[in-house]
């Protein structure tokens, strides 16, 4: 599949070559077939030819840009997909609300389609800035919410765990339930964009002229490398 690639990579370079010959040689054709039918009482002059010529030399000029520049992107495209390939059975992050389930002791452990390990009390999100709380809330099917808080997170991409949250409201969360987590943030006043994070295992990647699509374990969905925010 790399190999396949590589050739769509060739074949556009290729055919990139190819536009800026045809552009050059319809150039040479339009200018040979005016100066053989102007006016022999009024010819061109050199300051008409040489205007021409410029014009012609940056209409070429961008032409090549562009062609180094989509060969650039196919070489980065092709890159992308053989460090795609490597990814295959490692554990990442992406877009989701994380479902865990309380155990006896109110430990939270992961439910048994997500990836982490049953002793697993961790629990990630994406925060964009810099938050004075963010507010942790764990909802059962029934829509019943247990909310906890965690004061002064710093931006980026956090992992935290049961430890960490203290004194849920309105009460403790009901043991051997199912939970959806979700968040909130605050800086002061205004609110602070946070993103729950799930954890996926990469099963298979498809390479294509678009770049690499995975596979993951219990989804029949592919995803872009532009989905995951983090590889673990």
């Amino acid at each position: 599949m790399v190999s396949a690639v590589n050739n769509s990579v060739n074949s556009a370079s290729s055919g990139n070559g190819s536009a800026a010959a045809d552009l050059s040689d319809s150039f040479m054709q339009l200018l040979v077939a005016q100066m053989q039918n102007q006016d022999p009482t009024n010819p061109m002059d050199n300051n008409q030819l040489t205007s021409q010529l410029a014009q012609f030399n940056t209409a070429a000029g961008i032409e090549k840009l562009n062609t180094a520049a989509q060969n650039m992107q196919q070489t980065m495209i092709s890159l992308g997909s053989m460090n795609a390939a490597s990814w295959v059975g490692r554990s990442v992050l992406m877009e989701g609300d994380p479902k865990v389930t309380v155990g006896r002791n109110n430990e939270i452990l992961p439910i048994a389609d997500t990836n982490a390990t049953p002793e697993s009390q961790d629990f990630n999100f994406y925060l964009k800035n810099d938050a004075d709380t963010v507010t942790v809330t764990l909802t059962d099917a029934e829509g019943n919410a247990y909310t906890a808080d965690l004061k002064n997170v710093k931006a980026g991409t956090k992992k935290f765990s049961l430890d960490d949250l203290k004194e849920f409201k309105p009460a403790e969360p009901a043991p051997d339930t199912e939970y959806t987590v979700t968040f909130s943030a605050k800086k002061g006043e205004d609110t602070v964009d946070v993103t729950g994070l799930t954890a996926e295992t990469v099963a298979g990647v498809t390479l294509t002229d678009a770049g690499p699509y995975l596979h993951l374990v219990g989804r029949d969905d592919m995803v872009t490398l532009a989905d995951i925010f983090v590889i673990q």
